[in-house]
C-alpha cells in the first residue's frame, strides 16, 4: 500500500471539501464541518475553526488509508471512477455518523443545531452538499493514488 500517497491524496481531498464548503458559505448556506469539529474541544470562533480544520485533515488522511487498502486488496485498481465508487460507501457511513454527533458533541443541540443523518435536519441543500463533498473527496483520492501495487493476478486458462 502506498501510505504516503494515500495520506497526501486524503489531505488534498479534505482541502477540496473545505474549499467547497467555504464557497457554499459565500452563497449563504451555513454548512461548516470544521466549526462543528472544532467546537468539540473549543468555543466557537477562529480557534475552533482552525482546530476543526486540522481535525478534518487528519480524518481525511486516515480515511484515505482505508481507501488505499480497498484499492490494493478489494478492487486491485484505483482511479477517479473507483474512488467515486468507494465514496458512495463513504457517504453512507459518514451520513449515519452524522446522526450520532449530538451524543458526542458538547454544544449540540443547545448552541448548534443537530445535523441529523446525512445533515437532513438542516435541509435538502445540506444533504446534497454533504454527498457532493464526499463524492469529490473519493474522486480525488482515487485519481491521486495512482496504480496499485497489488494488481489482480492473471489466472491462466487450462488448455
Amino acid at each position: 500500500m502506498k501510505a504516503g500517497r494515500a495520506v497526501a491524496a486524503g489531505v488534498v481531498g479534505g482541502v477540496a471539501m473545505t474549499t467547497l464548503g467555504w464557497l457554499v458559505r459565500r452563497l449563504g448556506l451555513e454548512m461548516n464541518a470544521e466549526m462543528m469539529l472544532g467546537t468539540v474541544v473549543s468555543s466557537p470562533g477562529l480557534t475552533a475553526w482552525l482546530i476543526g480544520f486540522g481535525m478534518h485533515l487528519m480524518i481525511s488522511a486516515l480515511i484515505a488509508l482505508a481507501y488505499a487498502w480497498g484499492f490494493e486488496h478489494v478492487t486491485h485498481r484505483a482511479g477517479a471512477a473507483v474512488g467515486l465508487g468507494f465514496a458512495v460507501i463513504h457517504v453512507v457511513i459518514a451520513g449515519m455518523v452524522m446522526a450520532m454527533i449530538p451524543a458526542m458533541h458538547p454544544i449540540i443541540p443547545e448552541q448548534m443545531p443537530a445535523p441529523g443523518p446525512f445533515m437532513a435536519n438542516m435541509g435538502a441543500a445540506f444533504v446534497a452538499l454533504f454527498a457532493i463533498e464526499h463524492l469529490l473527496y473519493g474522486t480525488i483520492v482515487g485519481a491521486m493514488y495512482g496504480p496499485v501495487l497489488h494488481a489482480r493476478p492473471l489466472h491462466s486458462v487450462a488448455t
